[in-house]
């Protein structure tokens, strides 16, 4: 992903330090974060905003929702769901541009993924706006 001077230098900078950071549920540090805890990490250091500790909350206290992916902007997040038989949010990611957002993944840890990728377009729920 090419960054240019008109996208948000300090978060590409803060993500990519964090990118192979080891996932690690209830987390969040360089050590080792879960989805949530990173955003919370990244938003805060960033933004200077406290957001709620789990995706779902996130999405129900912290967000105006965005249903449609087209209409997302670099700094809001992305919700989908990942666990079996539910459609309540369980893993958040930050949206970067160019279909790209920026999340840590079990199997992973900290990466970039593409919202094209049929796991997340098939789990997508909604983008959230942060307030």
């Amino acid at each position: 992903m090419q960054v240019t001077p008109k996208d948000n230098l300090e978060l590409y900078d803060m993500i990519a330090r964090w990118i192979g950071t080891p996932y690690r549920m209830g987390q969040s540090s360089r050590k080792g974060t879960d989805c949530s805890g990173f955003v919370s990490v990244v938003y805060k250091n960033i933004y200077g905003k406290e957001l709620a500790r789990s995706s779902a909350a996130m999405l129900q206290l912290n967000c105006r929702p965005v249903k449609a992916p087209a209409k997302l902007r670099e700094g809001d997040l992305v919700f989908f769901h990942t666990t079996k038989n539910s459609k309540r949010p369980s893993h958040v990611g930050i949206y970067l541009k160019d279909r790209k957002f920026a999340h840590s993944s079990t199997s992973r840890g900290v990466i970039i993924s593409s919202l094209d990728e049929p796991y997340y377009l098939n789990r997508w729920i909604s983008g959230g706006i942060v307030k």
